[in-house]
């Protein structure tokens, strides 16, 4: 895309050029009052160094987590601490309920439920790698575990789009994570926890140590995080979800008449009990007689029908909260150096490891056709069999000539849609070996050429994982179904050792003592490796009082960044042949993109001590950025007011600012198909199918997302109510082109005969069943979101009771109107599960969402605070709205039937902290230890029940909620 040049980019120009001659009206007040000197600073929104305090600073937005408040917080890890904010919303990468699939070792956060593409995630003020593999296989994040929370002194949550001061990415707003720093002495903290189950304890130790000068200062630190696991089955509400996949055990059998009525002793075209005449192609199982099943059931126990009849519970073995093991170390520098007193090196360092096991239950085959890899044949009885509809086209059997399996009770090789659940396999595991590095050397002056700040260095940042999965080879699989196979000839090179092939016709709870003996010899452990890395050169500088005109200093920043990013996706070989169950094909990715931008901001004070203003001023922005690999470019401008009425007790601000977002490298450069499951509602027959196979192909001829964002807002601080703070900010960004891929869509312009784009299909069987619809990336969906943010603290401070703290913000989620593709209607998100499909000529729901995520409207956190002496205390309660929800009734002829819609509830929980230090500034040994008693959800409130039309997996929003319930800890900090 070439540069725009709109309206509002013209106007930013010009002003950018012509600010300093600007003539502000008002009168200078400064001489007449106390002078105090300030030391510059940067708060995030903003490039330029302010002397005023930091509340007065901003015209945006902005929130600010102290160390204080890290610790009050009770968390352990950055995703949950930034996952927590009332301003997340859907679309966070959580680590619990394997909902990260693809990144079982990740986590990120989601700031207005635009997804964590969209939230720009800093370090000290710049970019990080993003994590190796995308959430979903696609969308691209920065990993906040690779961010030890022991080493962070603060985070800047800016609460506003910032692609002018910031480049690509923050299209809802940043995260800016500040490290500790300027240390001194040493403080080692240990600290236990576990659940009110006792099924998940935590260990975290943390050492800081630092020395401070006159020169500099150095600033060390080693962390250590432990975490067991906890599983579904352990809690009453997940134990049995609402769905149960028909990936099961016993098998759910595709088969043909011809052959089922030879197994029956019947006629060819004899009728069969449960099957319309007309059907030639259906399903069988053994499921109603499961508790008789040894696998030698003959097939008059079979029940036959249109649809898979056998279900199974993958919630009696599958985890819900990984086992997690993370350490590292991290040190930051600052020196005076070429003996100035103004100009400093300094450096940043940290190093993190990341081992997580995520355990799913045993590998479900979907259906045994497996697009875009080998598919599972069980051999019919004999090596010549009925043909289904499907070999007959092909002129031979599924089945390689000669095979066959005894226990098979049908003359038919059993494929296509057919589907079972390897249980004597035991569970799916998935480890990940996760290496983080970040590297920061740089140069930075306060005071340089007539008293500009300076900050100029190199950033390298690198993510490594090594992946190890226990899982299943198809190829192998099937030659264990092979009674003819050389690996069940004791003659053979290859003889594993039995005569027996595997016998997958049983019901699990009935182990058959044969299949063990072939579970080694189909059983595989993948190993794949990812990188991820950016190097960044970038220099800034700024001046707070670049000239002064009548109504104070006008501000000056500037700044030129170059980046490369790149990623590398080596999976293994099993993998790439799409040879592995339970698993997508993997793609091999090499792929790299360079970035160079510019960006200039000016803070002008147009008025300032006159009737109607006692301050005003206007902060203008903008960036140019240029990828040079794609041949693109944008440019994107922001404005922003800051008007103080009558005095400094209320102050009102507003910005309207333009981003992007350019598409990941999964997204652009990916080699070849990921593939997923997927809801899809066939509406040639009018069912959904919830494990559809869906696969999405990248597209370089992507273009960037583009967004406008508009923040209104007012802050007010009473001077006869001292220590207390109310604002509030009306916000609305509009995104368009953005990048997705819409599967329903796909099925449904197939279905009517429209033409589809190169790429995109939808693959039917011989009876008509989807068994496999392709898309593409493209720039089709538009949104328009917005609400409003609430924050109020007050603060009281007494002789004789200490000091109290009481503070609330709230964000609630007035619209959330998403349209999927140019000329279709907007739809209503808010208070909808973010999955959830409308039809575009009704406007009625099509297909319900599974509810494990939601656009909530109402976010909420209240604080209540304590401190006196040694002791100090605090009460924190969280609340999450509720969402609508379909039961498993709901029937799409009758889509707004009200008996079959409801609620999800909201749910409040309560956490508590209880902190004492003893022996305050005492010199010996024992000297400031300091004990800390926590509980989060001191209620044990579990999380609330969800339908999702009978498709949730968990029983309650898994991506929202987890399984963790009431957790108590303790932590020693002892200061030496």
């Amino acid at each position: 895309m070439r540069s725009r040049c709109s309206t509002s980019a013209q106007l930013l120009a010009c002003a950018l050029l012509v600010a300093p001659a600007a003539i502000a009206q008002g009168t200078n007040n400064d001489t007449a009052e106390e002078t105090v000197n300030l030391n510059a600073f940067v708060v995030t929104g903003s490039h330029i160094p302010t002397t005023e305090t930091a509340f007065d600073a901003r015209t945006v937005p902005v929130e600010i987590m102290d160390r204080a408040e890290i610790d009050q917080s009770g968390f352990t890890t950055a995703g949950e601490l930034l996952q927590r904010m009332t301003v997340a919303n859907a679309g966070s990468v959580p680590v619990a309920n394997n909902a990260t699939g693809f990144t079982p070792a990740a986590s990120s956060t989601s700031l207005r439920g635009l997804g964590p593409d969209a939230t720009l995630v800093l370090i000290n003020g710049a970019r990080v790698s993003s994590y190796p593999i995308g959430n979903d296989g696609t969308t691209a994040f920065v990993d906040l575990n690779a961010i030890p929370i022991s080493a962070i002194e603060r985070v800047e949550v800016l609460k506003d789009g910032a692609s002018a001061s910031y480049g690509a990415d923050a299209v809802a707003g940043v995260v800016n994570i500040i490290l500790r720093r300027d240390f001194e002495g040493t403080e080692v903290s240990l600290g236990y926890g576990n659940t009110a189950h006792k099924d998940a304890s935590e260990t975290t130790v943390s050492v800081m140590t630092g020395v401070s000068g006159e020169q500099g200062w150095l600033t060390a630190g080693f962390n250590y995080y432990n975490r067991e696991a906890i599983f579904a089955a352990d809690r009453e509400y997940s134990a049995v979800p609402p769905f149960l996949s028909s990936n099961s055990s016993p098998i759910n059998i595709q088969i043909t008449r011809a052959a089922a009525n030879e197994a029956l002793g019947q006629a060819p075209d004899a009728s069969i009990t449960g099957v319309p005449d007309g059907s030639d192609l259906f399903f069988t199982s053994s499921f109603d007689a499961r508790d008789q099943n040894n696998g030698d059931l003959p097939a008059s126990a079979y029940t036959y029908g249109s649809g898979r009849s056998s279900s199974y519970n993958f919630n009696e073995s599958a985890g819900a909260y990984p086992e997690y093991e993370r350490s590292g170390a991290f040190l930051s520098f600052e020196k005076k150096v070429f003996g100035s007193d103004t100009l400093r090196a300094y450096g940043d360092f940290i190093y993190q490891n990341t081992y997580a096991v995520n355990e799913l239950a045993p590998s479900a085959t979907g259906n045994f056709a497996n697009p875009g890899g080998v598919s599972i044949v069980i051999p019919a009885r004999t090596a010549n069999p009925f043909l289904t509809p499907g070999e007959e086209a092909a002129g031979s059997r599924s089945a390689v000539a000669g095979a066959f399996n005894p226990f098979n009770p049908f003359n038919q090789d059993i494929s296509g849609a057919s589907r079972a659940r390897l249980a004597e396999f035991g569970n799916r595991i998935y480890r990940e070996d996760t290496d983080s590095m970040l590297l920061t050397l740089g140069l930075k002056s306060d005071s340089i050429l007539n008293d500009w700040t300076l900050d100029m260095g190199l950033r390298y940042s690198r993510i490594d994982t090594v992946s190890r999965d226990s899982l299943v080879s198809i190829s192998r699989l099937n030659r264990v179904l092979n009674a003819a196979d050389p690996i069940f000839d004791p003659n053979s090179s290859e003889y594993i050792g039995t005569t027996v092939p595997y016998n997958p016709f049983g019901y699990y709870r009935n182990p058959i003592e044969s299949n063990a003996l072939v579970v080694d010899y189909a059983s595989v452990d993948l190993h794949n490796q990812n990188e991820s890395d950016m190097g960044l050169a970038y220099l800034r500088l700024g001046k707070g009082d670049l000239f002064e005109l009548p109504a104070g200093n006008v501000g000056f920043a500037t700044g030129f960044e170059y980046r490369k990013e790149s990623i590398t996706q080596s999976p293994d070989a099993l993998g790439v042949s799409g040879d592995v169950i339970g698993s997508s094909t993997a793609n091999i990715t090499d792929a790299d993109r360079s970035i160079g931008s510019w960006y200039a901001e000016t803070e002008i004070p147009l008025a300032r001590g006159v009737p109607g203003a006692e301050l005003l001023t206007l902060n203008l922005a903008g960036r140019y950025e240029r990828f040079y690999t794609s041949d693109k470019d944008t440019f994107v401008p922001k404005f922003g007011l800051k008007w103080l009425p009558f005095n400094d007790e209320f102050v009102i601000r507003a910005t309207y600012g333009e981003g992007f977002r350019e598409p990941s490298l999964y997204e652009l450069f990916a080699s070849g198909l990921t593939y997923s499951l997927t809801p899809v509602t066939d509406p040639l027959t009018g069912v959904t199918e919830p494990e559809q196979d869906v696969s999405i192909a990248s597209s370089p001829a992507l273009a960037p997302e583009e967004t406008e964002s508009v923040n209104v807002g007012f802050v007010w601080t009473p001077t006869a109510l001292r220590g207390f703070t109310f604002s509030m900010d009306l916000w609305k960004i509009e995104r368009a082109g953005t990048v997705t891929v819409d599967h329903q869509d796909v099925v449904n312009r197939d279905f009517a005969g429209e033409a589809l784009l190169p790429g995109e299909s939808v693959q039917r069987d011989n009876a008509g069943n989807i068994i496999l619809v392709n898309g593409v990336f493209r720039n089709l969906g538009n949104t328009d979101i917005q609400g409003i943010d609430f924050a109020t603290s007050y603060v009281l401070p007494t002789d004789a009771w200490g000091r109290f703290d009481v503070s609330f913000n709230a964000s609630y989620l007035d619209s959330v109107k998403i349209q999927q593709f140019p000329g279709a209607p907007f739809f209503e998100y808010a208070g909808e599960a973010d999955d959830i499909l409308f039809d575009n000529a009704t406007g009625d729901v099509s297909t319900p969402g599974l509810g494990d995520d939601a656009y909530v409207q109402w976010k909420a956190q209240a604080i209540f605070g304590w401190s006196l002496d040694a002791w100090s205390a605090s009460i924190t309660g969280h609340y999450t709205d509720g969402f609508r929800d379909y039961t498993g009734n709901w029937d799409p002829s009758a889509p707004n039937d009200p008996a079959t819609i409801t609620d999800v509830a909201s749910r409040t929980t309560w956490d508590v902290q209880l902190n004492y230090t003893a022996f305050a500034n005492h010199d010996a040994w024992y000297g400031d230890t300091k004990l800390t008693l926590g509980v989060r959800n001191v209620f044990d409130k579990d999380p609330p029940f969800v339908s999702g039309w009978g498709g949730n997996t968990n029983g309650y929003p898994g991506y929202l909620y987890n399984a963790e319930g009431r957790f108590m800890y303790l932590s020693l900090t002892k200061k030496l």
